[in-house]
């Protein structure tokens, strides 16, 4: 096997695929990228076993063939060599000789053979989205995600596909992400738990302003768009009723900068208590108080005026989740929703544009 190729576009197939490699894995061929040359291109593969990807790079290949090598090394060489043209070369025994430049190397690299074929499912049909609607759409939802692994099906983000609509759906039990956005064709309802791993390569590798096409099989989520593909086996269990979780009615509706809020949430957060991070909210006419304190450190407290309709309220959030919710938000304002006391609240951008997070409140 032999190839020449753009050392720029070689790097970059590789950071596409790199994650998805495990450092620490029981068969050591997972920790190596799969090198395959056919026709004018490359296609570099990655597998855990649970989420893989494949890329395909532009190249001439003098000599057919295929290898594995270290991904980590791989990718940690070709960082370090000039912009031009790259040759890799596979020698006996799956030897693999690298030039760039002045600059060259040998690795050690393992045949082919036992890599784990990466092998897309067969979907009856495709759901075409934007890349940057989709990418924001996880910004929305994966901050939610669980990570108690004992609560497994939590462990992922929830697709649903309702005809004319893809909604989005994380939680870990204390508060409740969902994003939704209208389909440009109508699509066969659906659902799958997307791990958070391939949430989060997804959100990685996608760019704007180019189309993506993603699929929901019974066991397994596939993500297509030009010269590469994801897969990844979806998360068996019974994810929560997420429509009985979010709130139907809130009497109580408050506007506020979201900038102003968001620093003012920082500032009393610093003098709350280190394990949850409480912030009380106090609600009365044209203000909005935030609150936090700790017996080790002391208290702060910051006044803030707000736009509201509904009556006084008292509740508090961890201050964590009121931060991670308003951070997706692009508008200048965030709404409020709050019932009372002890049901959760709702935080929204000003324009409805499908974004929700319910929040838990807690007893301080």
């Amino acid at each position: 096997m032999e190839v020449i190729l753009d050392r720029d576009q070689f790097l970059k197939g590789l950071q596409m695929v790199q994650n998805i490699v495990e450092p620490r894995q029981t068969l050591p061929i997972l920790a190596n990228v799969l090198v395959q040359a056919d026709g004018d291109v490359i296609h570099l593969t990655a597998t855990d076993l649970e989420v893989g990807a494949r890329v395909s790079v532009p190249a001439r290949v003098p000599g057919k063939g295929a290898v594995t090598v270290s991904a980590r090394k791989l990718v940690e060489i070709v960082k370090e060599l000039p912009a031009a043209a790259l040759a890799l070369k596979v020698g006996e025994n799956a030897a693999v000789s690298i030039r760039c430049g002045g600059a060259s190397y040998k690795l050690v690299g393992l045949a082919s053979d036992d890599f784990p074929p990466v092998v897309p499912a067969s979907p009856r049909a495709w759901i075409t989205l934007d890349a940057r609607q989709l990418r924001d759409m996880l910004a929305r939802t994966s901050f939610a995600i669980s990570h108690d692994e004992t609560r497994y099906a939590l462990n992922g983000i929830l697709f649903v596909v309702q005809e004319k609509e893809l909604r989005l759906v994380a939680t870990d039990g204390h508060r409740l992400a969902m994003a939704r956005t209208a389909l440009a064709q109508p699509a066969d309802p659906v659902t799958g738990i997307v791990p958070r791993k391939a949430a989060t390569e997804i959100g990685r590798v996608l760019g704007a302003g180019e189309e993506v096409q993603i699929a929901i099989t019974d066991n397994q989520f596939v993500l297509q768009m030009p010269n590469f593909v994801m897969t990844a086996r979806l998360i068996e269990g019974q994810f929560p009723n997420y429509d009985a979780v979010i709130p139907k009615s809130h009497p109580i509706k408050l506007a506020l900068n979201r900038a102003a809020l968001t620093s003012a949430v920082r500032r009393v957060a610093v003098m709350a208590d280190d394990r949850n991070k409480p912030v009380r909210f106090v609600l009365t006419p044209g203000q909005l108080q935030l609150a936090a304190s700790s017996h080790e450190a002391g208290e702060a407290e910051e006044v803030l005026e707000v736009e509201y309709t509904g009556g006084e309220v008292a509740i508090a959030f961890n201050s964590r989740y009121v931060l991670d919710s308003i951070s997706p938000i692009e508008g200048d304002q965030v709404i409020i929703e709050l019932k009372d006391s002890l049901s959760p609240g709702v935080v929204r951008q000003a324009t409805d544009d499908g974004y929700r997070c319910v929040i838990m409140p807690m007893r301080i």
